[in-house]
């Protein structure tokens, strides 16, 4: 690693010299010599001159020697010159170098830079002269992040205004996630240890998605109509990696992910007499082909008296579609009444098949009585080739509308009320089989035994409904002051029924049918102002206080008090200060009927501090920095067991759930404009967050409960505490800097040198999760070097 890395300093050095030196020479030749027309006309016109008076000569010399001010370059002075286009462009490339020194898996998940070219970023512009192109007025391409980036993209504009226009964009992202974290933890408690792999963990992906967007408007020009048809692919592919418990055993399956999907939409709109309206048609089709099958070490526990898969493949294939329609109008009626209404219609389906096939030795079906209990048979089995297969089928229904009036009642006063409805029903049914065979050796020989359930189904039907209106008001004292207030109702219901089989037993379980109705009420009060008390400082203030009915716990109301202030003031043109801060108390009473309960209440603070400063000194430099800080608190009850290792004593908490985020964030930026010719840019910043401090966890303190507990379902008492907590925090410090200098070289040369240094630190979130697995630290340096051409540039 250290001799690449000298390679590329050398390399970088010896294309700088050359730069260097080829710019001293182009800069070094003297102006070509007129040619002998054009002397002999520069002659004839000094020869018709007459004389200078010596008055007349003073006034010129001092015109001569006064200073010419510098011409700021424009869309007009700019460009080069292309028949009846003018041209500007400017491409940016160059290659960066890598080292990294600690957990490489752990930063090519977080960054996932690369050493190699890389084309930094282009632009290339044509515009025509006369605003009459042929084919087009304008041509816009830009691009960035090509090469050993991990996320790239491309945007291309082109338009004749009077026909068409037409915007394109494509991005694609490459997705690395290797990590032996809390999400990939090694279990080894009895029966099943779970060990993870080191490096990787127990989960992992090495994906690359592609996605794009294509609108073409037709008479973009037109107010009485205009016409747009628009295009949106995605694609996604790559491995992955996963844990699945399945038989006795955990084992570690490779994933190819495969899928892809088409957005097509067709519209119009324009402007009928006082009207305007928008009408649009869309449709997108969906296809997932993913599919798992066996990997290196597919076995987590290898040992042959559990569960071992010899072979396995899981195909998932899946279709769906989404067609739908929107329309939408809005109008202003005598200056005093705005009118915007907008509904929404959409229907998706889809179509889904889970299928594994597997063979293996030793599985455990977990069906009660099977396999049959036979004299003599031995407690090892043989898998014969078994198979799950799950096919679903939903649809879902969906409209949504939205209407909203303003009423401009004065010029200092207006009230407006917004009316939200949003209905759905999602109609779910699925279908399940499965077939095992087991081969036993018995007494004098073998025995298959087969089982099977077939076309076991089961439908869920969830209908959905909310209702929300909200009215405001807004009222200019003057140009200083201002107050804005309002109110927000709303209405949620949710009905759910279930009917058939269970799926996730394989036994044949009918469930009694079920049906759930829940309904949401939200009650809230909106308020804010804005003033500028002097000239240049500028406050605003928001704040909403309201209850909602919590619809999915279903314990009792949601309270909640949500206040948000920002400040901007400029004492000078030199100097810009901002600050903002947003307070959030959220809890869960856990209140029924009025009477308060001890179990799963939940309460959540944050506190939101954000400032920045923009200062520029001088007119050759400019300075931006500033510092923000999120804390977290988040307190619930819980009701839990803990298991002491190794599983000699199981404990039932009624504790808490403690979460900590105390993360301060600091940046400053740096650009100064050294001469001329050079511009450095340095840039520095650092997240730290000290989560949890030095509490840590307790899961199994607290006081015991007298008489012991006996868990749902179990036979024998447990003992019972009160008080037990469990901390989640997470942590870390991470620090990124760069220093990048730009040199002019010429009109159409920059060249640049840049340095960027990561670096980031867990060992703290080591107290969190003791005998959790190592701490991911490293150090990134990533040197790099690019030149930036220009066309069309002045000086």
């Amino acid at each position: 690693m250290k001799s690449n890395t000298t390679n590329l300093l050398r390399i970088l050095f010896g294309v700088a010299l050359g730069i260097v030196l080829t710019a001293g020479v182009t800069n070094a030749q003297t102006s070509p010599t007129p040619n002998s027309k054009s002397a002999k006309a520069v002659d004839d016109k000094d020869a018709k001159t007459p004389a200078k008076t010596d008055d007349k000569k003073k006034t010129d010399d001092k015109k001569t020697t006064a200073k010419k001010p510098e011409k700021v370059p424009t869309s007009e002075s700019v460009g080069e010159d292309a028949g009846k286009y003018t041209v500007m462009s400017t491409l940016e490339f160059g290659y960066r170098g890598q080292r990294v020194d600690g957990d490489i898996n752990k930063f090519k998940s977080d960054l996932n830079y690369k050493a190699g070219p890389r084309l930094f970023d282009s632009t290339f512009l044509m515009k025509s002269k006369d605003g009459k192109g042929d084919l087009f007025d304008t041509l816009l391409v830009t691009s960035s992040g090509w090469g050993a980036d991990p996320n790239g993209n491309m945007r291309i504009s082109m338009e004749k205004p009077a026909w068409y226009r037409f915007e394109g964009t494509y991005r694609r992202f490459k997705y690395y996630r290797f990590l032996d974290n809390i999400a990939n933890p090694t279990w080894l408690f009895t029966p099943i240890p779970t060990v993870a792999n080191p490096v990787t963990g127990l989960h992992g992906y090495d994906t690359y998605t592609q996605m794009g967007d294509f609108d073409l408007t037709i008479l973009p020009k037109n107010e009485k109509i205009r016409f747009n048809v628009g295009y949106s692919p995605e694609r996604y592919s790559g491995p992955a990696f996963t844990n699945y418990h399945n038989g006795g055993n955990d084992f570690w399956l490779l994933q190819n992910l495969r899928s892809q999907a088409n957005d097509f939409r067709v519209g119009a709109d324009g402007k009928f007499g006082p009207i305007d309206w928008t009408l649009q048609q869309g449709f997108r089709r969906f296809k997932d082909d993913s599919t798992a099958n066996q990997a290196f070490g597919l076995n987590r526990n290898t040992a042959t008296s559990v569960a071992q898969l010899t072979s396995f493949l899981r195909q998932e294939p899946t279709r769906g579609s989404i067609n739908y329609t929107r329309g939408s109008i809005h109008t202003l009626v005598g200056k005093k009444l705005d009118i915007t209404g907008r509904l929404i219609y959409s229907r998706a389906t889809s179509n889904s098949l889970y299928n594994e096939t597997f063979t293996g030795i030793n599985f455990s079906t977990r069906i009660t009585g099977f396999p049959p209990t036979v004299t003599g048979a031995s407690a090892s089995n043989v898998l014969n080739p078994s198979f799950y297969n799950i096919a679903g089928n939903v649809k879902r229904p969906n409209t949504v509308g939205d209407i909203g009036i303003t009423f401009l009642a004065t010029d200092k006063f207006r009230i407006s009320n917004t009316l939200h409805i949003e209905d759905f029903t999602i109609d779910g049914i699925a279908t399940f089989s499965d077939f095992f065979s087991l081969t036993r050796t018995i007494t004098g020989g073998t025995r298959t035994d087969t089982i099977a359930f077939n076309n076991l189904s089961a439908n869920k039907t969830t209908q959905y409904r909310k209702f929300q209106d909200i009215i405001e008001g807004d009222y200019q004292f003057n140009r200083n002051y201002s107050v804005h207030f309002g109110y927000r109702y709303a209405h949620r219901r949710d009905i759910q029924t279930l009917t058939g089989y269970s799926l996730n037993s394989n036994a044949p379980v009918l469930l009694t049918p079920e049906s759930e109705l829940e309904t949401n009420n939200t009650n809230a009060i909106i308020a804010g102002f804005k003033a500028r008390f002097v000239k240049n400082w500028t406050v605003y203030f928001d704040g909403e206080h309201g209850t909602a009915d919590n619809v999915f716990t279903r314990i009792g109301n949601y309270n909640y008090t949500n206040i948000r202030a920002k400040s901007r003031y400029s004492p000078n043109r030199k100097v810009n200060f901002n600050a903002g801060l947003i307070v959030r108390n959220n809890g869960n009473p856990s209140e029924i009927a009025g009477v308060g309960l001890n179990d799963f209440g939940v309460s959540l603070k944050t506190r939101i501090f954000t400032s920045s400063v923009d200062w520029m000194p001088t007119s050759r430099i400019t300075i931006n920095m500033g510092y923000n800080y999120n804390w977290v608190n988040s307190d619930s009850t819980i009701d839990y067991y803990y298991q002491v290792p190794p599983a000699a004593s199981v404990f039932h908490h009624l504790g808490h759930a403690l979460y900590f985020q105390r993360n301060n964030f600091f940046f400053m930026d740096v650009t100064a404009r050294v001469n001329r010719r050079m511009t450095l840019f340095t840039s520095y910043r650092i997240n730290k967050d000290n989560g949890q401090g030095n509490q840590l966890s307790s899961p199994a303190g607290g006081t015991p409960i007298t008489g012991g507990f006996i868990p749902p379902g179990g036979t024998a008492a447990v003992v019972a505490n009160l008080g037990g907590s469990l901390i989640t925090s997470y942590p870390m410090n991470f620090q990124s800097a760069e220093a990048r200098l730009a040199i002019r070289i010429n009109r159409q040369f920059d060249w640049n040198l840049g340095y960027q240094y990561f670096a980031y630190n867990e060992s703290k979130f080591l107290n969190t999760f003791p005998g959790s697995p190592r701490a991911q630290n490293y150090h990134a340096h990533l040197p790099y070097m690019s030149l930036r051409l220009y066309i069309g540039r002045k000086e």
